[in-house]
This record gives C-alpha cells, structure tokens and sequence, in this order.
C-alpha cells in the first residue's frame, strides 16, 4: 500500500504564515487622491477625505472641492485645509501663505450661516504649549471621550476666509467612516459672500 505523504507540515507552515494586513497597516497605505465622492447639492459640497496616514498630510482646495499635491505647502496657495489624522491645519499662519482665517461660529448649523462673522478670527500659530505641535486655528473642532477614545465633532460650524477674499462655511461632520475607520474626516462646506 503506497502511502500519501501527510499534508499536516504543509498545514502547520500555512497555519504560521504572518497575517499579510500587518505587513501594511492602514498608516503607510497611500492616500486616495481621488475626490470621486465628492457630492455637491446646489452650492454645498461634502466630501470624506481619507487622512488616516500618520505621516502624510491631505490638500484640500475648498474652491475647487478637489485634493491637490502642492510641492511647497507652505509657500502654495492651491488648498485651503490640510489634514493628517484628526490635526486639521489651514493654509494661514505657520502652516501656509494663503493667510486663510477661521471663525468658529456656535448656535448655527450650515445652512442658517449666510454672513461671515465679525470677529473671532485666527489663524494656525507657532507652538505656544511646547508639545511640538502648532497651535491649529482649527484644534477644537472635536470632543474626545477618555473612556471610549472616541471623537466626535464639537456642535459649531467655522467661517474660513484667504488672503484673496474668498470665504466659506464648513461643517466637520464627522471623524469615523461607516465601518468605523478612523481618520476618513467628513467635510460639509459651501461658499459664503466676502467680508
């Protein structure tokens, strides 16, 4: 009788194999530079941007609705806000020479914002805490919960304004995609009239 040779080593080796997810997690992924979901009504555009990379910041030019790649974001004025995780920065101040400015705006939702604020106005600043971090115009737009270690987008919407005159409202809608990625920041803006 001719014996098979057992599949069990086979099995075992397969078995030990490291799962090949690990060997990229989600933070070295490329960027999806692809504004395909980009959903416009009238003049209101939302759009989930997909800044899970803990390394590589997300232009976004509100203009346009699109993600741009600028060689020097410092020195480029095709994006209004940038993104890395939940660090939102906006091209003003340290963080770019567009001279963007935001006003948070409390008791108001998207829609109801038709005018931009008269004060209130800032812009990102040099790191002032020494946790080597800048001090982002945009750093309380979310409430995180210590139990749960999740965030949530605190209830106030943001005027932004360039340097050029262009301004608009923008809604941070939310933080976590419908399966609960991370980092997949959901954005609702539209175009408000000069200040």
């Amino acid at each position: 009788m001719r014996h098979l040779p057992s599949l069990a080593p086979l099995c075992l080796c397969l078995g030990c194999a490291p799962d090949l997810r690990e060997d990229r997690p989600a933070d070295s992924l490329p960027q999806d530079t692809d504004t395909g979901g980009l959903i416009t009504d009238g003049e209101t555009r939302t759009l989930t941007v997909n800044a899970t990379a803990v390394d590589v910041w997300v232009y976004l030019s509100l203009s346009d609705g699109a993600l741009v790649s600028p060689a020097d974001p410092l020195q480029d004025d095709s994006w209004h806000l940038a993104l890395q995780r939940y660090n939102l920065a906006v091209n003003g101040g340290v963080s770019g020479a567009r001279e963007v400015e935001v006003a948070p705006v409390e008791g108001h939702d998207l829609d109801g914002l038709t005018a931009a604020p008269a004060d209130g106005w800032r812009t990102d600043l040099a790191d002032a805490d020494g946790d080597g971090v800048p001090e982002y115009a945009l750093g309380d737009w979310y409430e995180y919960d210590a139990t749960t270690h999740v965030l949530t987008p605190a209830d106030r919407i943001y005027a932004l304004c360039d340097g050029a005159g262009a301004c608009f409202k923008l809604s941070i809608e939310g933080y976590y995609d419908e399966v609960g990625t991370p980092a997949m920041v959901g954005l609702r803006w539209a175009p408000l009239p000069p200040r």
